[in-house]
């Protein structure tokens, strides 16, 4: 069984590093990153704009309140959230190349440009050519995704291959620099215009809707079902358990899946929709997944029931962090991590809590995530007020959190006895004396 235990360690962990040293998940989840600050922000702008009707007191105030909210915050979601494609698409670009070790910041302006070669440009009287704003956000994140990858891996084979326009040393770095990326540029770019010409041709007569309809609606359909997301969830608390950043590892994977169910609700709750169209999103993932886990246990042990002097003091330790959702103290300072009698707990909570959250909110107890950012550092309940925009979403966390600590109270209890009978055991110096 040891042999066993052993071998199975070492696999996981030449599968994670296997998954965890991949240019491309890298790319994608630093790529992701690109697009936090703004959607930060816009996700703040969004609240603040729906705070009467967050707090109920939307009929209450004048009519002249509510038309400066939304004339002051609303805009600010159409640079921000809804175009949270570019953002990843230049992100990404950045980062791939980086692993190549080429240029980071011309790979990106090319993967940019290239997207927007397959956007379906609309035409106004008034305004002239535009670019659909729709595109830049959820409908496009995938088909970004991909022009980011092709055109970065076309820009850096030919850069490396050093098919490029050479100046004499005598042009200042800058400058031949971006002579130098004219021909590794010109590839992608030539390509995706040969992409774009020939999508007119096909009924959806772009590839943004193609790769929308054919690859993006199903994965994403597959992606809010709640077996994928208790997968992922397992596979997440199984890569912690062994001491491994479960969550960089999974979420390099599902993010692309979930930004764009959590772009999709941000619009239609921005629109003003009764019903939002998705359960499962980013903010879901976030709020509701095992949030407040290591906070529950850290007040039932320190404070209640703890009775050796070694779970007591850790637990404290455990409390003040855990209010931010920080669980490396606990993870690491019990420990988690290889401690074959918290697996269990250590799996099952998040699971119950992603389950009984997902059917309260299916069943119309608590209304579906507005798809906003909400930082990870949240403590609970307001976290689950922001993220649904009510408060019967704090009310549900608490109840998470209630549910998860009673799944890990029996286990914690049996580590404190052995605590406990460790402490009261007489030491070798004891004996010798």
């Amino acid at each position: 069984m040891k042999k066993f235990g052993s071998g199975f360690q070492e696999s996981m962990s030449k599968a994670s590093q296997s998954i965890g040293s991949n240019r491309y998940l890298l790319s994608l989840r630093d790529g992701f990153m690109v697009a936090f600050p703004a959607t930060m922000f816009g996700s703040i702008m969004v609240i603040l704009q729906n705070l009467p009707t967050t707090f109920g007191f939307d009929k209450m105030v004048p009519k002249g309140v509510n038309t400066f909210l939304t004339d002051f915050f609303g805009p600010v979601s159409n640079a921000t959230m809804s175009i949270t494609a570019i953002f990843i698409v230049f992100g990404i670009a950045y980062q791939l190349a980086g692993h190549y070790g080429q240029q980071k910041i011309f790979a990106g302006a090319i993967a940019l440009s290239s997207f927007i070669m397959l956007l379906p440009v609309g035409n106004d009287a008034k305004a002239g050519a535009f670019l659909p704003i729709s595109k830049l956000g959820a409908q496009g994140m995938f088909v970004g995704i991909l022009v980011a990858i092709i055109s970065t891996e076309i820009y850096c084979k030919i850069s490396a291959a050093n098919i490029t326009i050479k100046m004499p040393d005598s042009v200042p770095p800058m400058i031949a620099e971006s002579f130098i990326a004219i021909i590794p540029g010109a590839a992608p770019l030539l390509l995706f215009n040969i992409i774009r010409y020939a999508f007119t041709f096909t009924k959806w007569g772009n590839a943004v809707d193609f790769v929308y309809e054919i690859l993006q609606q199903p994965l994403m359909g597959l992606g809010s079902t709640l077996p994928a997301v208790l997968i992922a969830v397992f596979f997440t608390q199984l890569f912690w358990w062994f001491g491994i950043h479960g969550t960089l590892l999974v979420n390099s994977i599902i993010d692309p899946i979930m930004g764009a169910l959590a772009i999709q609700n941000y619009e239609a709750y921005k629109a003003g929709a009764t019903q939002l169209p998705h359960i499962i999103n980013t903010t879901f993932m976030g709020v509701f997944v095992n949030q407040g886990m290591q906070l529950g246990c850290a007040i039932v042990m320190a404070f209640f029931l703890a009775k050796s002097v070694r779970m007591k003091k850790t637990m404290k330790m455990v409390f003040a962090p855990a209010i931010f959702n920080v669980s490396e103290p606990m993870t690491y300072g019990l420990p988690v991590v290889l401690n074959p009698v918290l697996l269990v707990p250590w799996i099952l909570a998040p699971l119950v809590s992603t389950t009984v959250s997902y059917f309260a909110i299916a069943i119309g107890l608590v209304p579906r995530p507005i798809g906003a950012t909400v930082v990870w550092t949240t403590p609970i309940f307001l976290a689950g007020w922001l993220g649904t925009g009510s408060i019967r979403g704090a009310i549900l966390q608490i109840v998470d959190v209630i549910i998860m600590t009673l799944i890990w109270v029996p286990f914690l209890k049996a580590m404190d006895r052995e605590w406990v009978k460790e402490e009261l055991s007489p030491t070798k110096d004891d004996l010798t004396e």
